[in-house]
C-alpha cells in the first residue's frame, strides 16, 4: 500500500459527500447522508465541532470527529464518528489522524478528550493512544429516579438549552426513546433528562432502561453488553481532582450519538 500522497487535513463543508460516501462504503446502518455529517459539523451548537480527514491521492479514506463540550466546569472534547476504509485498515492512517487528534485538543486548550467508541476501536485507543478506558457503561433495566440525578458528579457533559434543541429536535422535560433491537422486542429507554426540569413519574419510569451509576464497571462484564468510556488527559491537574474515578462521572445513553432517538 502506497501512501506517499497520504494528507491529514481538516474537512470542510465540501468534503461532506465523500464522507458520507465513506462511512457507507460498506451499507448504511446509521442512515448516512451528506446532510447528517453537515447536521454535525455544520450545525453543532457548543462551540466549533472538527472533523479530520485522511486523504490518499486526494480520496477520502479515514475521518475522525471532535466536539467541543464540558465536562461539568472542564473544557473538553468529544471524540466521534472514527472511520478507515476497508483497504486502509492498520495503524497507517488511524496513528497520523490521532497524532492530529492530540496536536489539535492541545493547542484548543481543552483538558481532556472522551468517547463512546466500540469495544475494538477502545483497545486501539488504550494501546496506541495513550487512552485509558475509565468504565464499562451497564444498562439498567428498571430506571429510578435517583439514577438520573448528578448532583455530586464532578465530570458530566453539561450542554445549553439550543444542543438539546439540535441532538433530539426539541425541547423536553427527559427524552425516552423506543428502540427495536435485532431480536425483534421493544424497549424503551430513558436517554436523557433535562436539567432542572421535573423528572419522569416514577410509575413510567420503572419501564424504562438506561445507564446508571449504579453499573458503571471497571472491567467488561462477562455477561450482558456494556458500552465502554474512555478518557485522555491533557492536565495532569485533573487527576487529583478524582478523573479517574468512576464514582466522579455521570453519564447519560443521551450523552453518545450512538443512541437514537425515536420519541416514545
Amino acid at each position: 500500500m502506497k501512501l506517499d500522497t497520504l494528507a491529514i487535513r481538516r474537512a470542510t463543508n465540501a468534503d461532506a459527500a465523500n464522507i458520507a460516501s465513506l462511512f457507507t462504503e460498506s451499507g448504511n446502518p446509521y442512515n448516512w447522508t451528506a446532510e447528517k455529517w453537515l447536521h454535525y459539523y455544520q450545525d453543532y451548537t457548543e462551540g466549533d465541532a472538527v472533523a479530520l480527514i485522511a486523504e490518499v491521492d486526494g480520496k477520502v479514506v479515514g475521518h475522525y470527529g471532535m466536539f467541543p463540550v464540558k465536562l461539568g466546569f472542564y473544557p473538553a472534547f468529544l471524540g466521534m464518528h472514527a472511520y478507515v476504509a476497508e483497504d486502509y485498515r492498520g495503524l497507517s492512517i488511524i496513528s497520523p489522524l490521532m497524532y492530529e487528534v492530540d496536536r489539535y485538543v492541545k493547542i484548543s486548550g481543552a483538558k481532556i478528550i472522551c468517547g463512546f467508541a466500540n469495544t475494538e476501536f477502545s483497545l486501539i485507543k488504550k494501546t496506541f493512544f495513550q487512552w485509558k478506558t475509565l468504565l464499562w457503561l451497564g444498562f439498567k433495566a428498571s430506571l429510578e429516579q435517583d439514577d438520573l440525578v448528578h448532583e455530586y458528579a464532578k465530570f458530566y457533559f453539561s450542554y445549553s438549552n439550543n444542543w438539546f434543541r439540535w441532538r433530539f429536535g426539541e425541547e423536553k422535560d427527559a427524552y425516552v426513546s423506543r428502540y427495536v433491537g435485532s431480536d425483534g422486542k421493544s424497549r424503551i429507554q430513558c436517554l436523557k433528562a433535562f436539567p432542572g426540569k421535573p423528572l419522569i413519574p416514577s410509575s413510567k419510569l420503572v419501564h424504562c432502561e438506561g445507564w446508571s451509576p449504579k453499573l458503571y464497571f471497571s472491567k467488561k462484564p462477562e455477561r450482558g453488553f456494556a458500552q465502554p468510556f474512555s478518557i485522555k488527559i491533557y492536565d495532569n491537574s485533573l487527576i487529583e481532582k478524582g478523573v479517574y474515578d468512576p464514582s466522579n462521572w455521570f453519564l447519560e445513553m443521551g450523552d453518545s450519538d450512538t443512541f437514537q432517538y425515536n420519541p416514545y
